[in-house]
């Protein structure tokens, strides 16, 4: 397991968003029900400058055990069940974990803020909400 102290809020959110295509809305409603529908706008979940392709959670499935990203660029574009970074920040009192993709580019996104310039997301949909 990664686990880190605490740092101070240094990275703001990618502004890159997506939709899911008629094609990758079908493939996920075979693994699970709660799909957004190819309309909705997903947001890339990963640090603003980061390298690379973008990547937006899509939907969990298995009892919110298998996380399906959407992983797009410009020559890739893919649906895939990827396992969740083990990161962990020892300083906050709940312990809290990264909710970013195993293998994604630095920061952990408990060290992500939204950019205060920008409105928040809208209330995710009840696949985002974390056990508890």
């Amino acid at each position: 397991m990664s686990n880190v102290h605490s740092q101070p809020l240094e990275s703001r959110r990618c502004e890159a968003r997506t939709s899911l295509t008629a094609t990758e809305v079908a493939k996920l409603r075979v693994v699970s029900t709660d799909v957004p529908a190819h309309s909705t706008s997903l947001p890339c979940e990963i640090a603003a400058g980061h390298e690379g392709d973008h990547l937006a959670l899509a939907t969990v499935s298995d009892g919110d055990e298998l996380w399906w990203w959407l992983r797009w660029g410009l020559r890739v574009r893919e649906v895939r069940q990827i396992d969740l970074c083990d990161g962990r920040d020892l300083d906050d009192p709940y312990l809290d974990d990264c909710l970013l993709p195993e293998g994604h580019p630095r920061p952990h996104s408990y060290h992500i803020r939204s950019d205060s310039a920008q409105p928040l997301p809208a209330p995710a949909p009840s696949f985002f909400v974390p056990p508890g």
